[in-house]
């Protein structure tokens, strides 16, 4: 491969990743069918479309939740995209979605930062071009499609890219941007990202301990990142604790254990867990990034390592502190070990209710995996026949790791269905929805049936009519109080003239109301008494 060429054969691989990660179908912005189908993914255009249809310019919805509405961070829907696309909001269809865009745009990014990262490290551009296939076409990215925003993973990348380079982890502004841009796609991403910079920090203060200057750019640094998450709402809490942290951990083997049999070739994994320990806890690196991982770890053990491979790893040595938390975080009180805990530590509920806004705590591990699978790369790309030991490990990825593409891939199928909704394909929906002032769920869970959740709010979006109740990863306290009071005044039959109530159970309704309730699409609903005509603000 020709120097010249390799940008642009790191834009085809990324192409090509996209198009075997997801159907192409995604991208085009009116095709929504694919997402309300009571998925994550589904909440986060629903956030992002109510927010580019209400109009401001904070980074908070009033149309989903309403009337206190929710921050964009709360609903998944990527903040980012919301500040970039508001400015064209009145030009965008208001049934448009993004995620497909976004999805490509990571995959994109991903490859990008894989080249910063490699290319000036590998002399042969066909080896580095390999080892950035590696590093782009990761399985912890291709697990999290039902997570659009968890998707930008790209952001480790760029902060490990930015931390290796001692004169660039020294200049402020890098890192003052980066951590502005994770607090704008996704907390967990912010958090990642902060170890990278504290890392980067305290290496630069054990160089001169009395260096004040570098404590002052710290706190200039964080600046940005503190407004913006004040503007996401992050402190406005109090926030309904779940009492889940330690539900979701990352399993001692996850990284030669996908905890997932259909998502590998091979026959090493454990048995699926439940309750998305295996989804959240998922870091497993594939075949062929184990066997270069065992590779390299060999020369480096044999004192192979040249001397620019050493100058990395006494670099890297830096981010053990901040490695060891993530790593004890994401253990959690319970470790497990082939799908099982090996024993379970009693935590007192305070600290679990602290601890409660990383309680996807599986995901930490994710800098440690990106790092451990950039180090196996580099230790394998100065050999004289790098290109053909890169090429092995990267067949042998492909191979173990076609079935999970192809399982992921089909759920992205129904992008090529023209019809956008499912559940409720009735024309009457329509009419409904539009002559009401608001909608209200009962009783207001979303796991009783997500998919006719989002196909109602969605609806409901576009006519600009707020929905009382949608499923978030935040609930204020004063919102709960909101959502009690709902059920109660419906439990009693105090209905809103103005408002449709869509039932999410088969349970019975108020005797009051009972001769109101209709059948539509099979789903039980009160349609409003009087029409409440409503524009959007």
């Amino acid at each position: 491969m020709r120097r010249s060429v390799f940008p642009s054969a790191v834009v085809v691989l990324a192409i090509l990743v996209f198009v075997a990660w997801m159907h192409p179908a995604v991208l085009w912005p009116t095709n929504v069918g694919w997402l309300v189908s009571g998925e994550d993914r589904g909440q986060s255009a629903l956030g992002l479309a109510a927010y580019l249809r209400s109009g401001g310019w904070g980074l908070h919805q009033p149309l989903l939740s309403a009337p206190e509405g929710l921050p964009l961070l709360f609903t998944d829907s990527i903040p980012l995209l919301g500040v970039l696309l508001r400015p064209f909001a009145s030009l965008l269809p208001p049934d448009a979605q993004f995620v497909g865009i976004w999805y490509l745009l990571c995959v994109l990014l991903q490859a990008t930062f894989a080249a910063l990262l490699i290319r000036p490290r590998v002399a042969d551009p066909l080896a580095a071009w390999l080892g950035v296939a590696l590093l782009t076409a990761m399985p912890v990215l291709f697990n999290r499609y039902g997570h659009p925003s968890l998707c930008a993973q790209w952001l480790i990348l760029a902060s490990l890219w930015l931390f290796l380079e001692p004169r660039r982890a020294e200049r402020a502004i890098g890192w003052a941007v980066l951590l502005a841009v994770a607090a704008l796609v996704h907390s967990y991403l912010l958090l990642m990202v902060a170890a990278f910079w504290g890392s980067a920090l305290v290496a630069q203060l054990a160089r001169d301990k009395r260096n004040f200057r570098t404590a002052g750019q710290a706190l200039l640094t964080l600046l940005p990142t503190v407004g913006l998450l004040a503007l996401n709402g992050v402190f406005d809490g109090p926030y309904r604790s779940t009492h889940s942290y330690g539900q979701f951990p990352a399993a001692l083997d996850a990284w030669w254990n996908p905890g997932n049999p259909g998502y590998t070739a091979l026959p090493i994994s454990s048995p699926a867990m439940p309750e998305g320990r295996g989804f959240e806890g998922f870091n497993y690196l594939g075949a062929g990034l184990i066997a270069l991982v065992l590779f390299a770890a060999a020369r480096f053990v044999s004192g192979q390592a040249d001397d620019s491979q050493r100058v990395l790893l006494r670099r890297m040595a830096w981010l053990l502190p901040a490695f060891g938390v993530l790593l004890l975080l994401a253990i959690g009180p319970a470790p497990m070990w082939r799908g099982l805990p090996l024993f379970a530590l009693n935590l007192p509920s305070m600290l679990v209710d602290a601890l409660d806004p990383i309680r996807a705590s599986g995901r930490l591990v994710w800098p440690l995996t990106y790092t451990l699978a950039f180090v196996a790369i580099i230790g394998s790309a100065t050999l004289a026949r790098a290109s053909l030991v890169l090429a092995g490990a990267l067949a042998l990825q492909v191979i173990d790791v076609a079935p999970m593409l192809s399982a992921v891939r089909a759920t992205s199928a129904r992008a090529t269905e023209p019809r956008a909704f499912m559940r409720t394909a009735d024309p009457r929906w329509q009419a409904l929805i539009a002559r009401a002032a608001d909608v209200q769920f009962e009783p207001a869970e979303p796991f009783r049936d997500l998919q006719l959740l989002q196909e109602v709010s969605w609806r409901a979006i576009v006519h600009c009519r707020p929905v009382r109740y949608t499923y978030s990863s935040r609930v204020s306290r004063a919102t709960q109080a909101r959502l009690d009071a709902d059920a109660a005044a419906f439990r009693a039959g105090r209905l809103e003239p103005t408002r449709l109530y869509v039932l999410l159970s088969d349970g019975p309704v108020p005797a009051a109301v009972a001769a109101r309730v209709q059948t539509i699409d099979g789903i039980r609903l009160i349609a409003p008494s009087r029409p409440a005509p409503l524009t959007c603000p």
